[in-house]
């Protein structure tokens, strides 16, 4: 079944001209790197090719070749392909969705089988690790050269999803591709260091009052911690450099699930759920409009920050097995 979705999919890129390319809000280095991969390889073919997030590029995420072509959106309407990759829900790639709407043609490239059914053509596959993956394989089925670039935002795409091969969501063909990518030039040592080793004093300083917040359910199985609007403007930082704080909230040895409020200025209160092996984070966020993976997942809650974290952890721990 994936081998001819995967053909549908390159004959649509083959017969397109201009195509856009879109990440969902709030980006990743998967959603990111599989974008500028196809981004790279449709412009090595002479397509116009044009990416968007609508959130831009994180700082840990720029030094990915490729991100300076990525727009916050774009005027255009006369795409004849709209590739949307790491979510099948339209409304999570904001500014690019009246571009992905117009096109004429759509393909959905993802690995979270729960997330809406956009796309003409689905190349859809929950035993990827990464949306990387099937970048990787259509790649393939196109016969596309795998420059470094391609290699390196591909990589990126692995390593993130899996934080450096530590999750359950690794399998055999993840090492296989990552091999492959690495034959290419592609250092996973390189960008597991850029990605999470690479940290602003603001974000190092975030974590210090995220965990100063810290608490814990009484049978020890859930924490939680939250980062406030007065953090933020206090120590000159933005929800960037949150990134990662939710591993540390969960990293607790009795800990099945951490919890990670963010309470944005002028936005909802951002919520990040990450979950040991045998728990399934998604199913709390998808209860309030979010999404993602079994073991980490997202989604938004209104203010105030109080009453957000009282309803979603009575969530998170009605959801325990």
């Amino acid at each position: 079944m994936l081998k001819s979705v995967l053909k549908q999919a390159a004959d649509a890129i083959l017969k397109a001209d201009r195509i856009v390319l879109a990440s969902h809000v709030n980006p990743d280095g998967d959603t990111l790197g599989s974008s500028l991969a196809l981004t790279h390889a449709l412009r090595a073919m002479g397509k116009t090719a044009i990416p968007i997030s609508h959130d831009g590029v994180p700082e840990i995420l720029r030094w990915m070749p490729g991100q300076e072509w990525v727009r916050q959106d774009t005027d255009a309407r006369d795409f004849d392909l709209a590739i949307v990759c790491d979510t099948g829900t339209a409304d999570r790639i904001g500014g690019a969705n009246p571009a992905v709407e117009a096109a004429t043609a759509s393909i959905c490239i993802d690995h979270h089988v729960s997330e809406g059914n956009f796309g003409e053509i689905r190349v859809v596959d929950s035993r990827a690790a990464a949306t990387g993956e099937l970048v990787y394989e259509l790649l393939r089925v196109m016969r596309v050269p795998f420059s470094k670039a391609i290699a390196d935002c591909l990589l990126c795409a692995l390593i993130t999803d899996t934080g450096s091969f530590r999750y359950m969501n690794v399998t055999p063909n993840t090492f296989r591709i990552a091999g492959a990518l690495m034959r290419c030039g592609a250092c996973p040592a390189a960008i597991s260091e850029l990605v999470f080793e690479n940290r602003s004093l603001g974000s190092i300083k975030l974590l210090g009052r995220a965990l100063d917040s810290l608490r814990i359910s009484e049978d020890g199985r859930v924490a939680w911690a939250h980062v406030r609007a007065r953090d933020f403007e206090e120590l000159a930082a933005t929800d960037e450099d949150t990134e990662g704080i939710v591993n540390n909230v969960r990293a607790i040895d009795t800990v099945q699930v951490g919890v990670l409020f963010r309470e944005i200025p002028g936005h909802k209160i951002r919520i990040s759920l990450r979950a040991r092996d045998g728990q399934d984070v998604s199913r709390v966020a998808q209860v309030y409009g979010g999404g993602g993976h079994r073991l980490a997942a997202g989604c938004h809650r209104e203010p105030p920050l109080e009453e957000a974290e009282a309803e979603v952890i009575a969530e998170v721990q009605r959801s325990l097995k």
